[in-house]
């Protein structure tokens, strides 16, 4: 992943405390089941199962529903004695891959209810396919939701690294949410923000838009100016040359002119109360 290019998610990366406190790092240890059949990988939401071991999130698709007894955080790596060598005693690895048998193996959480998380943003999508997608400056404060780690984590993609390919997105017609969802953006990153400004043709009234040219960074979520298009609205779709809007242009008639399009690929985000698994009563 180069700067400004954000090439598709990455997981959940703690970058430091609500309230502008450090994170410095601090792990706990919790064990993983020997012969766990799923992968788990750098950045994936985890939770406690019944044996009290780990287990990969069951945040499902687009959902703004809890966890039985919450999400516990993010996985960060993990350890376990290795067989047959080359390296005898424990080893350290990124990932964790299903099935490994290790009856000492532990993974490293960011289990910090209080944590702030950077995460891709990815476009909403009946599949659920990973596709980048953006935010616009006005939904600071609005929340999202994941994908489900287990349709994510497809082997492909980050997980060729040992990183996950959970994203976060924001409501169906990729606007703003304001329902219940796991996430609160609390902050952007800069450093990815694209602005862009393309020549388009809109419609009477209409959420269609035709592009002169094809333009790559045009992303489902940006925030659209320009040509009488109505305030609040976002790029709700886009393909090649046509855009779709969130909502009707104020036009009578159709124009050709400017448009403006602003958005964070990147966000930073935390848990929201209810969620984390130290903050709901209810246990496993």
């Amino acid at each position: 992943m180069a700067y400004p290019t954000v090439n598709g998610p990455y997981g959940l990366l703690p970058t430091n405390l609500i309230g502008g406190r450090v994170f410095a790092g601090s792990t706990r240890m919790i064990p993983i089941a020997s012969g766990y059949a799923t992968s788990l990988y750098f950045g994936d939401p985890v939770k406690f199962t019944s044996d009290g071991t780990l287990i990969t999130s069951g945040l499902a698709y687009n959902s703004a529903a809890a966890e039985t007894g919450g999400t516990l955080g993010i996985f960060m790596g993990c350890e376990y004695t290795s067989s047959g060598g080359p390296i005898y005693g424990k080893n350290r690895y990124q990932k964790w891959a299903g099935g490994t048998v290790a009856a000492d193996a532990v993974a490293y959480i960011c289990d910090d209810p209080g944590v702030v998380m950077k995460a891709a943003m990815i476009a909403y999508n009946a599949s659920g396919t990973p596709v980048i997608g953006a935010a616009p400056a006005l939904a600071l404060g609005t929340n999202l939701t994941s994908m489900a780690t287990a349709t994510a984590n497809t082997g492909s993609g980050a997980n060729l690294n040992g990183d996950s390919n959970v994203g976060l997105m924001l409501a169906s017609g990729n606007v703003r949410r304001t329902g219940t969802a796991p996430f609160r953006i609390v902050g952007f990153v800069p450093e990815t923000a694209i602005l862009a400004t393309a020549t388009g043709t809109t419609g009477n009234a209409s959420t269609s838009v035709t592009l002169a040219a094809a333009d790559s960074s045009i992303k489902t979520g940006m925030l659209v100016t320009g040509l009488n298009v109505q305030a609040g609205t976002y790029v709700a779709a886009v393909s090649g040359t046509s855009v779709t809007l969130s909502q009707a242009t104020a036009a009578t008639t159709g124009q050709t002119g400017t448009l403006t399009f602003a958005g964070y690929q990147e966000v930073l985000v935390k848990w929201n109360a209810g969620y984390h698994a130290y903050e709901v009563a209810v246990a496993i």
